[in-house]
């Protein structure tokens, strides 16, 4: 009768163990497709600040160190340098979305993009633009924002993944299978 017992907790832990792999490797999928849907939005915006430079900076800068002296020349420079930062990191990051590095990385370039945007913004636009400095920063607010609910849904899904590879006994199989926990981007694209 004993040997009945051991065969049927067996069974059940097989079953048991069977469906939280897969409930954890579905969160992980969850996570990926977030990611995916925020990297298509991101794409948008880097394509539209790098769309925005001018014609001489759109292969790169040809500038020497002399003259990044003119202002507006090293704004958009910065803006440039920012742009094809945020571009790396985006490429690493679309290549390991649940890293933490690669998140983090792409956390801190965009928010370099940031800074680099409102400078150009500030020292590169004359007052006399068409379109205004105005325009430009509304629309680059709008992209900001478009962003803000595929950010937040990226964040919960990551959060809801490495909470279930956190909880006992799940995490059991988590360390066995190699279950990291995944990076958020809890201040990516936070309008000011």
């Amino acid at each position: 009768m004993w040997v009945w017992g051991v065969w049927i907790a067996a069974a059940l832990l097989l079953f048991w163990g069977i469906g939280a792999y897969n409930r954890l490797v579905r969160l992980r999928a969850a996570v990926a497709r977030a990611f995916a849907a925020l990297d298509e939005q991101l794409v948008r915006q880097l394509v539209w600040i790098q769309g925005g430079l001018p014609e001489a900076l759109r292969d790169g800068p040809h500038t020497t160190p002399g003259e990044l002296n003119d202002e507006v020349t090293a704004a958009w420079g910065r803006l440039h340098a920012a742009s094809e930062q945020l571009a790396v990191a985006l490429a690493q990051a679309r290549a390991q979305p649940l890293d933490v590095a690669a998140m983090a990385a792409l956390v801190m370039s965009h928010e370099a993009l940031r800074t680099a945007w409102a400078h150009a913004l500030a020292d590169a636009v004359p007052p006399d633009a068409v379109p205004s400095a105005d325009r430009l920063q509304a629309r680059w607010m709008r992209l900001l924002h478009q962003s803000l609910p595929l950010r937040a849904a990226f964040n919960d899904a990551a959060q809801s993944y490495n909470q279930a590879i956190r909880q006992f006994p799940a995490s059991l199989l988590a360390r066995l299978f190699g279950f990291q926990p995944a990076g958020t981007v809890t201040r990516l694209a936070e309008g000011r």
